[in-house]
């Protein structure tokens, strides 16, 4: 069927001047939304109609079984029907270890080996005693090591490597230095005589310095490991793997393989048919293996004929939190190059600290939800996540006017009353002689008076005060509260509309003149 080339053809119609284009798409979009918010049939509902519109392949990941039914029901709204591949423990395999050999030979053994630590990192994760170890890195280095010596020789002497055969490998390994001239033990160790047909009859030649290697790591510097340390590796490495030596694992995974991460290229939409809420532990180490090998295909498509490069395609993760792996961060970094729109779904960041693991889960978290271009913000009563939407949507100026007004009145009434009164006298004498006269004078007096005062005063006074003005501060442009107070939730109540706000870095919507827009989807 026919698809879209364009980087820049619209996928939707997010109002009526702005586009959501395939460029927008392969940079990832994240969704956050709480249990019943609408985010699977407002937003999701709405991009996997365009995906499929627009002819993509795809994986997708399941959780819940009823998500198998609503992904046939896309696929028959959308005329994909023919499309659609549901891989699950009767329909389809994947042999992975027969997948990755065959197409790179001995070259593809490290690539073996990493897909092993996946399996054996989503089983850590899914299992109820696991617990974070100190020196996390020193076991992980010690498995993929021990992984490795392993395989290359099992490949070398059977030209195949299968579950089984490995754990049997690794269960009779040597745990002393002696026991490896042991005739005894050379007799009944499966190990010796994988080594031994390796070394002498080959079906895959194997590079003398390359043999040498595995020899001495196995004779030498295996049984030196510390009997509890090396007792660890083999029974975290043995005990996970022999979930596929029976069981869906063993259907689904270590038959003959009918459902390659390629066809995807081809317009094939791969359902995994596997979810964890029926399929518990295994469903999550089954889709965590396919899905890291589909990645792997698709970033390595560009090296590939050219008919399979163009057609973009889509990866579909609901409840990411439960399918989440290291690898998914790198993935996100590189798969735009790729033709690859990555959508996942989940309810909360702390869903993620929970699932994620190793040292730092939460700095785990945000970088990878952060290599996703646009992320749509649903109803949410998680107040973390509503405190990392607003901070990613950011704050802006804004401007409050401020008024104030006052009257002050005064009035004032009062009465003096006085009296005064003086008296005085005043003497002076003088005398004065002369040859032949003299004479003497003298004067008194006195003076009274008395003087009266009286008055009133009276005074009033009124003022009337108006003041106007603004102040600026910035601000979140969607407050915290607003994620958990103002957007609907879809149903009857709501008229069957669901609203969310739709942020995309580096871009401003002529709807709204910002980064993000309120989006009303119709359930």
């Amino acid at each position: 069927m026919s698809y879209v080339k364009d980087l820049d053809a619209p996928l939707l119609r997010l109002s009526p001047n702005d586009l959501f284009s395939l460029r927008d798409g392969c940079a990832g979009v994240h969704i956050f939304g709480g249990i019943g918010s609408g985010k699977t049939t407002g937003s999701g509902r709405m991009l996997s109609g365009a995906f499929l519109r627009a002819g993509f392949g795809g994986l997708v990941t399941a959780v819940k079984p009823e998500e198998v039914e609503l992904w046939k029901q896309y696929a028959r709204e959308h005329g994909r029907e023919r499309s659609l591949i549901l891989f699950d423990e009767n329909e389809g395999g994947f042999n992975f270890l027969s997948y990755e050999l065959s197409r790179q030979g001995m070259d593809g053994v490290s690539a073996v080996v990493e897909c092993l630590m996946r399996i054996l990192e989503a089983a850590r994760k899914v299992s109820p005693t696991s617990s974070h170890r100190g020196g996390e890195e020193f076991w992980l280095d010690a498995t993929r090591k021990t992984l490795r010596y392993s395989i290359l020789p099992l490949y070398a002497a059977n030209r195949a490597v299968s579950i089984a055969d490995i754990v049997r490998f690794l269960n009779s390994a040597p745990q002393t230095s002696r026991e490896v001239t042991d005739p005894q033990w050379q007799k009944r160790s499966f190990m010796y005589g994988v080594m031994d047909a390796a070394a002498h009859s080959p079906r895959v030649p194997i590079p003398a310095a390359v043999l040498h290697d595995n020899i001495e790591f196995w004779s030498e510097e295996f049984p030196a490991i510390p009997e509890k340390t090396r007792g660890n590796i083999l029974i975290t490495a043995s005990s996970t793997l022999d979930r596929f030596k029976h069981g869906r694992l063993q259907r689904a995974f270590c038959g003959a393989t009918t459902i390659v991460p390629e066809l995807a290229f081809h317009g094939a939409v791969i359902v995994l048919a596997m979810p964890t809420l029926t399929w518990n532990e295994d469903g999550v180490i089954a889709q965590v293996l396919f899905k890291y090998m589909w990645q792997r295909a698709v970033l390595g498509r560009n090296a590939l004929a050219k008919e399979h490069q163009q057609r973009p395609v889509f990866l579909w993760s609901d409840e990411a939190q439960d399918t989440v792996n290291s690898y998914d961060f790198e993935f996100q970094s590189m798969c735009r190059g790729s033709r690859c729109c990555t959508v996942y779904l989940t309810q909360s960041l702390p869903t993620y600290y929970a699932k994620m693991g190793g040292d730092n889960p939460r700095d785990a978290a945000h970088a990878l939800v952060g290599k996703f271009g646009t992320q749509v913000f649903h109803s949410n009563s998680c107040a973390e996540t509503n405190e990392y939407a607003a901070r990613t949507i950011g704050k802006v100026v804004t401007r409050r006017a401020n008024f104030s007004a006052g009257v002050s009145q005064s009035a004032n009434y009062g009465m003096s009353s006085g009296s005064s009164e003086n008296h005085g006298t005043n003497w002076s004498y003088g005398s004065s002689s002369g040859r032949g006269s003299s004479s003497f004078n003298s004067s008194s007096g006195g003076s009274s008076g008395t003087a009266y005062n009286w008055g009133a005063n009276k005074g009033e006074s009124r003022s009337d005060t108006e003041s106007h003005g603004f102040t600026e501060t910035m601000e979140y442009a969607v407050e915290p509260g607003d994620f958990a107070r103002v957007l609907m939730t879809g149903g009857k109540p709501n008229r069957n509309l669901v609203t969310a706000f739709w942020f995309q870095s580096g871009r401003r919507f002529d709807h709204s003149g910002r980064n993000f827009m309120l989006e009303i989807f119709k359930q």
